[in-house]
């Protein structure tokens, strides 16, 4: 946002590669309610569920309002005669479908009448083409039942004994052929697969082939801060920005802080003021390992006298640790 407001042209969004951890701002969904379908935002619990189900491997999650109910499954039929095809069956789709929304009306008009006219000789000529086939069925088998019997009479007995074994032998080698073909086709998915999953890998500013070089910008003007404790600036506003509630929020201190006490009095009990913020602030970063410098100069100065590249420094430090917390993870 910051390079398309102000017109950068030397740096793209090429320039950078990101791989996000955590979802970033609010999410909406579009759900039916009783005014109509409206966009909901969805609660902090009601996100990872929503963010794996579009992106995970078992894809979006069931709706149970719209889930059709399971057909019972039909019974196999047994062996024996083919069940006797219904008129209606010869049909194509429209036809059939035209036919039963016709017969279901009670009143038709006389262009109904006409198309169920046609459609009804057109079922019944279809059915005599039908029977007509399976008539010539039967003398058609007969025939070539015939056909065979007079090739196998024609042939002497050790033609066919010497014709088996080349059968099997030919057998045997096309399944040899269709085993290697199937192996093949196995180790040619797998290979694609982990083609795929290399492409899908994120990959390293330093890793890239094509690398350009970034142009050299100016300092802004009228900045006073040194660019270090800018940086720690613009960090902790895009923090505020983002995740406003968090910083409210108590960071906690690890467990084996919980009972260190100033003058007596435990450090979680101590409420925050003017007075009491710098040596809580001192203690805090103390218990997560800051560097030696913050924490000093926070045991001899309060927190407001300190100097702005060491109240930016602070500050950023203790966003870090909120963004690696509970309340935002």
């Amino acid at each position: 946002q910051y390079l398309s407001r102000n017109m950068v042209q030397d740096v793209r969004r090429e320039h950078f590669s990101f791989s996000p951890r955590m979802p970033v701002g609010d999410f909406y969904e579009e759900r039916d309610t009783p005014e109509g379908v409206q966009w909901v935002k969805l609660s902090p619990e009601e996100i990872p569920g929503r963010i794996q189900a579009i992106t995970g491997k078992r894809g979006r999650p069931r709706n149970a309002e719209k889930a059709k109910p399971k057909e019972p499954p039909a019974t196999k039929r047994g062996r024996g005669r083919p069940p006797k095809l219904r008129m209606v069956d010869l049909l194509s789709k429209t036809d059939a479908r035209l036919l039963k929304r016709l017969e279901a009306q009670e009143v038709l008009s006389e262009e109904d009448k006409l198309k169920m006219s046609k459609i009804k000789k057109k079922m019944r000529r279809k059915a005599k083409n039908k029977q007509k086939q399976e008539a010539k069925a039967p003398r058609a088998k007969e025939a070539k039942k015939k056909c065979k019997a007079k090739e196998k009479k024609g042939k002497p007995e050790k033609g066919k004994d010497k014709a088996r074994p080349k059968e099997k032998k030919g057998k045997g080698v096309r399944k040899a052929d269709k085993g290697v073909q199937a192996q093949r086709r196995l180790e040619e998915r797998q290979r694609q697969q982990l083609i795929l999953e290399e492409m899908k890998k994120p990959t390293e500013d330093m890793c890239l082939g094509d690398h350009q070089p970034l142009p050299a910008f100016s300092r802004i003007p009228g900045l006073v801060l040194p660019s270090r404790a800018f940086s720690d600036c613009l960090t902790v506003v895009e923090f505020l920005q983002s995740y406003g509630k968090a910083a409210l929020c108590d960071p906690g201190l690890p467990p084996y802080c919980q009972s260190l006490k100033i003058l007596g009095e435990k450090v979680s009990e101590i409420s925050l003021n003017r007075d009491t913020v710098s040596e809580v602030l001192r203690c805090f970063l103390t218990a997560h390992g800051a560097g030696a410098e913050l924490c000093e100069g926070l045991r001899t100065k309060p927190f407001q006298a300190l100097p702005p590249e060491r109240k930016a420094a602070v500050l950023v430090f203790l966003v870090n640790e909120l963004n690696s917390s509970a309340l935002i993870i």
